[in-house]
């Protein structure tokens, strides 16, 4: 064998084969860690995921190892890459999973990843319970000053849609507002946009904010009347009611109760021209307050009955 025919051509790809050699081994390789976020997708709407954890510590991120040249160590950035998985397959319950390099995306040309921390993550996967229609509590704190209260609380919506773990929602019943403090106020009205806290992270109420407006006015309080004697009106035959008398309770401000007396107040049935009749009728009673003007937010709260027997005769009624 002829070894030094092409001496000159040998020479030269023995020369290209150890520059190349050179260029690959001496490359300046680096190692670097970097914390990516964790991407669980793919979980069917009538599920949700309540946890992902290593031994019982919640998981958001992983731990990746790269390995690439120092050049590109230093210009990766933790955000470009993230580890995703598909869990459509899953149901509900506990499961564990797996991890592995090639569920890491984002990566430049050129990473290796090495390894993963934690490489096995235990998930817990519950139904997805919504309640539709849970109703808002609003919080009042304090009371009004002197003979002020709170006469009126309106919230809009009164109800929010609620939705998440179903061992977590089926337990709520309401859902209560940031508190409103009243102490000391007089008559006022308070209108307020309110942000409500959700009970849990997992739970998500829509809308998540609400209008509340609060009146403060006078305190009611009610008052009886004994023994109001009932009138008859309409009478086109004379009419005989029993009973003549009847109590009756108003209610209404403070001030305005303090004030009315029993000649402010009519007790009084209608007949609207009814016909005699060997029956009684019976009719319920009704409340006049005058002058009106005077009164005008006191009203009646009930009757010590709530229904007067009238006979109607034969004989005409004298106008």
């Amino acid at each position: 064998m002829n070894l030094m025919k092409n001496l000159s051509l040998k020479l030269i790809s023995l020369v290209i084969a150890v520059i190349l050699w050179f260029t690959v081994t001496s490359k300046d390789y680096r190692y670097g860690d970097f914390n990516i976020p964790l991407e669980l997708r793919g979980l069917p709407g009538n599920l949700i995921l309540i946890r992902a954890s290593f031994e019982d510590h919640e998981v958001n991120n992983v731990t990746v190892r790269t390995r690439a040249s120092e050049a590109i160590i230093r210009s990766m950035g933790e955000r470009a890459m993230f580890l995703s998985v598909d869990i459509s397959h899953l149901d509900e319950g506990r499961h564990m999973l797996q991890l592995s390099e090639s569920m890491v995306l984002g990566r430049p040309p050129g990473v290796e990843i090495t390894e993963i921390f934690p490489r096995v993550l235990e998930l817990e996967i519950e139904p997805l319970l919504i309640q539709p229609a849970v109703r808002v509590r609003p919080e009042i704190l304090g009371k009004p000053a002197g003979n002020f209260d709170v006469v009126e609380i309106l919230c809009v919506p009164p109800t929010v849609r609620v939705s998440g773990p179903k061992k977590i929602v089926e337990k709520i019943e309401t859902l209560s507002t940031p508190q409103i403090n009243v102490d000391g106020m007089t008559a006022t009205v308070i209108e307020r946009s309110l942000v409500l806290v959700s009970p849990h992270p997992l739970v998500k109420l829509m809308p998540e904010s609400v209008n509340l407006r609060i009146r403060i006015g006078e305190r009611e309080i009610s008052r009886n009347f004994e023994r109001m004697p009932v009138e008859v009106r309409k009478e086109k035959y004379v009419t005989q009611i029993n009973p003549r008398t009847i109590d009756a309770w108003v209610q209404g401000p403070h001030s305005q109760i303090e004030k009315i007396a029993r000649k402010n107040i009519r007790v009084f049935v209608t007949l609207n021209d009814l016909e005699p009749s060997r029956k009684n009728v019976r009719l319920e009673p009704q409340l006049e307050i005058s002058p009106s003007d005077s009164f005008p937010q006191v009203r009646l709260e009930r009757f010590s009955q709530n229904y007067v027997d009238a006979l109607v005769t034969n004989r005409k009624a004298q106008d």
